[in-house]
């Protein structure tokens, strides 16, 4: 291109030592990414272009003032366009640039009148990465179950709550052991440690709208503008993870996502005014560290955190990377010799006042203030006071700064919050703190602080701190079962408010704040308790429904209507077994109105009895009914079934045991129970295949405990046992990985039934306080004696079983009252031999339904 009279401004490549550019840039220009010097740059990278005094529509070529070209890739034509901030120059390249290459920019921007020579064109070079890491080398440190704190917990029954709100088996329950004049403002939290839910709490501890998720969601919090917006971590309009927004009724309005080849992390969130937002964008690198530090790996994975700003109709105007500003040799919280660098773990992102952006880099101890336009530094405060990073001086905290935080927070009037997790002081100790900042005099204030009172006073990561609207401060200590997830403290230091959170709950952010959104359809959930099936179902924020339409069918989109409610849970009963049922709901108004339908929800009803198969077409009779499939696309396979066997016909196994999956899901296992798992298997030539029982969300939990199963060329029979510890799980996933390998297999008579020589059935056994107690004698020659209690009145019927699961005698339900019963049991017309006993009961008021077995022995 030409290049005009005027002075060309050539800015040079850093030298390789450097660690991260800082290059000025010529007079004029405000802000350029990439920058030059910038090293590291994806492939993909867009350019992004501010000048200081000028808008880039006063341009006489915005359409040409940008060049691109790479030494190894040539020129890159591309089209530049104003952002809709009217500020922001973008260029997009109509190809991707060459990995290691160097790109040459050529900026000559066209002006006339007065604005003639404000800007001069320049060159400058920035370098593409050389290879960008595909898979996590290492878990977040907020994806990682940590020092033994979580516990799994016992299951409580669905139920309804006080306030008409059903919920789930699963369902966290909330513990209010404060509550002295608190905030109105409810409660947000999502928990993930066992479940992924989503819930509002009010202050009295009872759920106001909530939603099951398959997969972790995090920043559970309505922003400024109104909008309830979550992390999200498949779907919803693109790949990985996204932020989605719901207006207060909860109606989707749109999900948001990290570019430039950045995947969105799941730190931190913020909606502006205007309807632009900020986020993380994270990014893994390979890096030859022994350029930075003696001892560095040459291929080690680097974990980049930056800041994306994007305007309300999502155009990228912003990137603020680690690798332009921070020197990945200040990390304090990292081994720069290892295989895994987190650089500089980025957790929060706030706006200032003064509409400036404030970062926590939690592997720096480090809050910055960074100016929103230009990307400069404004101030840097380290929580290490002998950082040369540090600005500041700490006034009045005894501690001397915060180490490795969380959750910083603009108060205005130059004051801030924030979650100091503390592991760095002496001994480890966590606080909510506020700041008063001096620009002037460099100081940070210590104003306020509060530090929990709990025997070990101390959490890792995680947490955040909020200021109230009545001037009192929310603090979340994350451990649900171990700490308090929601504090409420006054100024003057007072607990008014303590909400703790079963179900081994972990809940990285809580928030507080008002609700009053009203749900257009009714939210539906299943949950399959022995011979019966649960519906769930609850219209949020609605107080004017009069009853519920139950909608179902053995079809999807069910039309008949089947029952109706006027509470917000239904009982099913006499539905046939292995037939795939759907279901819907909606909600009647008091002047008849009614809503449309719910979302649909569907399952296969199983044979829960004794010694039935919970695995559905397990010798494969039915092909590959009930059971899905999945290869990853680094995979080669086929699973198809041959004479009812089924067979992994595989070329090429992928890179890990998951890419090539058979599995079945909605399977019900019972906390406490012993379960048989069998099958017979062959492989082509001796190789391993992982057999596992899971939860069906992140993170997963093998129940199961199998492992590894070594299959030979002869087709064998395995048998393996376990027993359900964790909680009652009636959506289990059986997944049968057969990836890396490229030896084909064969499966067939897949099983997994009741252990019906299970001692834990010996014990006293209960749920709640319904208890069934040992029968007497054991063993009889004809008639024992059995005893039991329930909790609340209900309907009670027993059941006996053979050793093979096959029903010898039945008393009819009946109604009892609360408290100890009893009964006799007579075999006489039986032979010797083990038999079970089962007690079903259906509490009347709290609609609880329970369920527990005893083994007893016929002697002749």
């Amino acid at each position: 291109m030409r290049i005009s009279g005027l002075a060309i401004v050539i800015i040079c490549l850093l030298l390789p030592s450097q660690s991260y550019a800082r290059e000025e840039l010529p007079p004029g220009y405000q802000y350029i990414f990439p920058g030059p010097g910038a090293k590291y740059v994806h492939p993909e990278s867009t350019l992004i272009l501010r000048f200081e005094n000028i808008s880039p529509a006063e341009l006489t070529n915005p359409g040409i003032i940008v060049q691109v070209s790479g030494d190894e890739s040539g020129d890159h034509p591309g089209e530049s366009y104003i952002a809709t901030d009217n500020q922001t120059l973008i260029f997009k390249p109509h190809s991707r640039f060459e990995s290691g290459e160097i790109v040459k920019v050529t900026v000559d921007p066209g002006l006339c009148g007065i604005n003639e020579n404000t800007l001069k064109p320049f060159i400058y070079y920035f370098t593409v990465l050389e290879e960008a890491s595909v898979k996590k080398s290492q878990p977040d440190d907020e994806d990682q179950t940590t020092e033994g704190q979580i516990k799994s917990s016992a299951s409580s029954p669905s139920m309804i709550m006080p306030n008409g709100v059903s919920v789930p088996t699963d369902f966290p329950r909330a513990d209010i052991t404060i509550s002295k004049n608190p905030s109105g403002d409810h409660i947000f939290i999502t928990t993930w440690s066992t479940n992924n839910i989503n819930v509002i709490f009010n202050t009295s501890g009872e759920p106001v709208w909530y939603g099951k998720t398959p997969t972790r969601q995090d920043d559970f919090k309505v922003q400024a503008n109104g909008w309830i917006t979550m992390l999200a971590r498949e779907g919803y309009g693109g790949d990985g993870l996204s932020f989605i927004a719901y207006n207060q009724d909860f109606e989707f309005i749109k999900s948001m996502r990290a570019g430039n080849g950045y995947t969105t992390d799941m730190h931190d969130f913020i909606m502006l005014p205007d309807n632009g937002y900020l986020l993380i964008g994270q990014r893994e690198t390979t890096v030859d560290m022994s350029q930075y530090v003696e001892g560095g790996l040459t291929d080690a994975t680097v974990r980049e955190t930056c800041i994306q700003e994007f305007t309300a109709d999502d155009q990228m105007i912003f990137i603020w990377r680690a690798w332009d500003h921070f020197d990945i040799r200040d990390l304090i919280l990292e081994c720069l010799t290892c295989n895994l660098i987190r650089f500089p773990h980025i957790n929060a992102v706030d706006i200032d006042e003064d509409e400036n952006i404030l970062i926590s880099s939690r592997h720096l101890s480090e809050i910055s203030k960074i100016h929103r336009r230009s990307g400069k530094f404004i101030w840097r405060m380290s929580g290490i006071p002998d950082s040369e990073n540090n600005e500041f001086k700490f006034e009045r905290d005894p501690l001397n700064g915060f180490h490795q935080q969380h959750d910083i927070r603009s108060l205005g009037n130059n004051r801030y919050t924030l979650f100091d997790n503390g592991s760095g002081h002496d001994p480890s100790q966590s606080r909510a703190l506020e700041y008063a900042v001096d620009t002037n005099r460099m100081t940070a204030t210590l104003v306020w602080e509060y530090r929990n009172d709990f025997e070990r006073g101390f959490v890792r990561q995680m947490g955040n701190t909020q200021r109230l609207s009545n001037g009192n401060t929310h603090i979340n200590w994350v451990y649900g079962t171990i700490y308090p997830i929601a504090t409420e403290v006054t100024p003057e230091g007072e607990k008014v408010f303590e909400m703790w959170c079963d179900k081994s709950s972990r809940v990285y952010r809580t928030f507080r704040f008002p609700w009053k959104g009203k749900c257009a359809t009714p939210y539906l959930l299943l949950e399959p308790d022995g011979e019966e099936l649960i519906l769930i179902f609850n219209k949020f924020g609605d107080s004017n429904v009069d009853y519920y339409n139950i909608y179902g069918g053995t079809s999807p989109y069910p039309t008949s209507l089947i029952d109706t409610s006027r509470l917000t849970l239904k009982r099913l009963t006499d539905l046939q077994k292995g037939v795939h049922h759907y279901f819907r709901v909606t909600a009647v108004e008091m002047d008849g109105t009614e809503s449309g339908y719910s979302n649909e929800e569907d399952l296969i009803l199983r044979d829960t009895e004794p010694g039935s198969n919970l695995i559905l077409n397990g010798d494969f009779s039915d092909s590959l009914d009930y059971w899905i499939t999945r290869i990853d696309s680094s995979a080669s396979a086929e699973v198809r079934v041959i004479d009812s066997v089924c067979n992994f016909v595989i070329e090429s196994g992928g890179t890990l045991f998951n890419d090539v999956q058979l599995m079945q899901n909605n399977i019900p296992l019972i906390s406490g129970n012993k379960y048989l798992f069998e099958f017979d298997a062959r492989a082509d030539l001796s190789r391993h295949v992982e057999i596992m029982l899971v939860n069906d969300n992140t993170p997963y939990t093998d129940y199961s405990r199998i492992g590894y199963t070594v299959l030979d060329p002869a087709m064998k029979h395995y048998t393996y046992s376990f027993e359900m510890k964790d909680q009652t799980d009636y959506n289990a996933y059986l997944i049968i990985n057969t990836g890396i390998s490229s030896k084909s297999i064969s499966m067939d008579n897949i099983s997994l039934k009741m252990d019906l020589s299970s001692s834990t059935l010996d014990r006293v056994q209960s749920v709640g306080e319904f208890q069934v107690y040992p029968n007497h004698p054991n063993p009889f020659s004809s008639v024992t004696h059995i005893e039991y209690s329930i909790p609340e009145a209900g309907v009670v019927s027993i059941r006996v079983f053979d050793a093979l699961g096959r029903k010898v005698e039945e008393f009819l339900p009946e109604k009892q009252q609360a408290g100890k019963h009893s009964r006799d049991i007579q075999l006489e017309g039986h032979g010797s031999g083990i038999y079970y006993y089962t007690i079903n009961v259906e509490a009347g008021h709290s609609g609880s339904h329970v369920q527990k077995t005893n083994r007893m022995i016929l002697l002749k």
